[in-house]
Order: structure tokens, then sequence, then C-alpha cells
């Protein structure tokens, strides 16, 4: 009997509905007031779960220390779970100076192209329609004389936000010492015709020390605070003084 040869190769991206059925009953929400944590991200193309630390071993199959990860899948900090958290952006471009004609007209015929698709299903707006007026002119100066524009390509303007997760955890068991590290995030990417690659990130927490009590009612002790009409303040403390029983 022929066996079958298995391929050492592993699959590049995980299962991803698989891993979301788990992440909705296990994630946690966290705020920035009660929980020791940044603002948090808010980009329909970046999707992340906070999920505790006693969940993590569950993940263990999708953690790839020393190979290629997945594209699709981040352990965000997987056997270092977060004590607090802080979400920074970068915007991220290129640039492509003095590309070749050939390059530029490829690119003016497909926005041309994506054009006239959307008139397929609804009519040109006064915008869209001055595009393809601008586009066919440029067509026809560039066949005629290829050098008449300079150009470049930049996706500058589409202001993509390159997203970093820092974490503080604590580096032996003793819990005496903490480090932070830093990690990028990964997003939902869209290519060309519209077609969406999803991404996820999982970021574990440890909740005994992530949370912290939420402060007491700041209106209440105003109002508490106004009835003490004589105050004297040093360094940060303040005494506030009425006579009794006023």
């Amino acid at each position: 009997m022929e066996k079958k040869i298995k391929s050492s190769k592993r699959a590049d991206s995980a299962p991803l509905e698989t891993i979301r059925t788990m992440l909705k009953e296990q994630c946690v929400r966290l705020e920035p007031i009660a929980n020791q944590v940044s603002a948090l991200p808010s980009e329909p193309d970046l999707e992340y779960y906070f999920i505790p630390v006693k969940y993590m071993q569950e993940y263990k199959a999708y953690y790839r220390p020393n190979g290629s990860p997945y594209k699709n899948l981040k352990l965000v900090n997987f056997n270092r779970p977060a004590i607090s958290l802080s979400f920074f952006f970068k915007h991220k471009y290129v640039i492509k100076r003095a590309p070749i004609p050939e390059d530029v007209i490829f690119h003016l015929k497909n926005f041309r192209d994506d054009l006239m698709d959307q008139s397929l299903f609804k009519q040109f707006t006064n915008e869209q329609l001055k595009d393809l007026r601008k586009a066919d002119e440029i067509l026809r100066t560039l066949r005629d004389n290829s050098t008449a524009f300079e150009a470049c390509f930049s996706n500058y303007h589409h202001y993509y936000r390159y997203w970093y997760c820092a974490y503080r955890y604590f580096e032996d068991d003793t819990q005496n010492r903490a480090n932070t590290l830093s990690e990028h995030l990964l997003k939902h990417t869209e290519r060309i015709k519209g077609k969406v690659h999803e991404r996820l990130n999982i970021i574990f927490i440890d909740p005994k020390y992530i949370t912290r009590p939420v402060p007491n009612d700041n209106k209440r002790i105003d109002r508490e605070l106004d009835t003490f009409p004589i105050q004297f303040k040093q360094g940060v403390t303040t005494l506030y003084l009425r006579k009794s029983g006023e």
C-alpha cells in the first residue's frame, strides 16, 4: 500500500473562524479608567481581543516561537501576560519617484477601468466624470509624449496607521521584576477589487494586576469639598475647614 507523504511545511494561515469562536467566549473588555490601559485603538481594520491568562495555553498550538509566524494571526505576548498596556501608531508610507511611463499609463488605465465598472451600477457623479475626462486627456498626452509629465507613486495620503501594543509584564515567577516590550499589530488588508485579507491579534492579560479600583465619583467629592469654605494648601495636600454646625 502506498503511503502518503505528509508535507513538513505548516499552513501559513490559521483557522480564524474557529479561533474567533473561542475568543468571543473568553475575551474581556478593558477600559482606560478602570484598567491599566491607554486609550484603545478604534479602527475597523484592526481586530484584537484581550484574553485572561488562564486561557493562554489553549492557544499554544498557534504559537510559533522558532518558525515562520502565521500571516493572519498574532499572539502578541504569549507567555508574557500583560499587567499594563498602551497603544500607539506610526504613519507608514512609501514613495516611488520617477516611475517609467509604462507604469504611469498602466495605473491610469486601471483607474479608468474602475470608474467604468462603477458606471454599470450607478450614474457617474460630477466628480467622477471630471476624473474620467482628466485621465483620458492625460493618457492621450502621454501616448504622444511620454515625458510630458513628471510622476511619482505613493500611499502617503492613504494615511496607513501602523499600530503598536506596548505591554508590561513580570519577568519572573516571584513577580518582583517587570519589563516592557512592544509589538506591531496585524491589520485587515484590502487589495485591488475590494478583496479583504482578515487578520487578528490576541493580547493576553493578567486580570489580577491589570485591574485597579475605579476612582470615587468626582462630582460627589466636588460637592462635598465645596461645603468647606476655608482652605489651606501645603504641597499636594489641602486642608478644608468649616465652622462646626454650618
